[in-house]
């Protein structure tokens, strides 16, 4: 058996693609204001509703979903991506990896489809042992070479690209916890990539 703590369908995934794409990127990549009213005015000027800090900060949109907005500082400093979880499983016992992993890729190929229809086909989708596997958008984002072959994380990748340089590279990825010792998982997630913050701070969760 498995747990479902988020199974949003394609469509809604569409809708909530539809709406980040209308975004003004740069406006976002420049940082959270400080000021608590000031940023609930920069967030309604999104259509945007402020949840709570969390290594930057957490969104409700105009359709209803949560996206979290990294920042390596929380107010004040760039933001580095934004998120958005549409499907996650978590497994109740080690005897159920498999069948998630069945459900999880199937779940995946139909946000994938979705995703292309409004997007056209990406610059790149794969596996985790594609040889010819993309370079993160940001550096450390997928670990290096090594670690992703042993984690098999992501386990599958969709990325697109396009020349504007400002344009914010959106990836669909997918991850499957599988290893021991714990039961493992899945989770699919829908990320628009900006600029790598120049000037990340130390500690842990700098590296977003």
């Amino acid at each position: 058996m498995a747990s479902v703590i988020t199974d949003h369908p394609p469509q809604q995934l569409a809708a909530e693609l539809a709406g980040l794409l209308r975004v003004d990127w740069r406006a976002v990549w420049a940082g959270l204001p400080e000021d608590e009213a000031l940023l609930a005015e920069w967030c309604a000027g999104f259509g945007w509703t402020p949840l709570w800090p969390q290594s930057g900060l957490w969104v409700r949109t105009p359709g209803g979903g949560r996206v979290h907005l990294a920042s390596s500082g929380g107010s004040g400093r760039p933001v580095t991506r934004a998120s958005y979880t549409a499907w996650r499983v978590q497994a109740d016992a080690q005897a159920d990896d498999a069948a998630v992993v069945e459900v999880a890729l199937d779940r995946y190929g139909a946000h994938l489809a979705q995703l292309t229809a409004a997007l056209g086909a990406p610059a790149w989708s794969g596996a985790w042992d594609s040889p010819d596997f993309p370079e993160p958008p940001a550096p450390g984002r997928w670990g290096d070479a090594a670690d992703r072959l042993e984690r098999k994380a992501p386990y599958r990748l969709a990325q697109w690209r396009w020349a504007n340089p400002l344009a914010p590279v959106v990836v669909l990825d997918l991850y499957c916890r599988t290893q021991p010792p714990g039961p493992g998982g899945g989770t699919i997630t829908l990320t628009f990539h900006g600029p790598a913050d120049p000037e990340p701070l130390p500690g842990p969760g700098w590296l977003l």
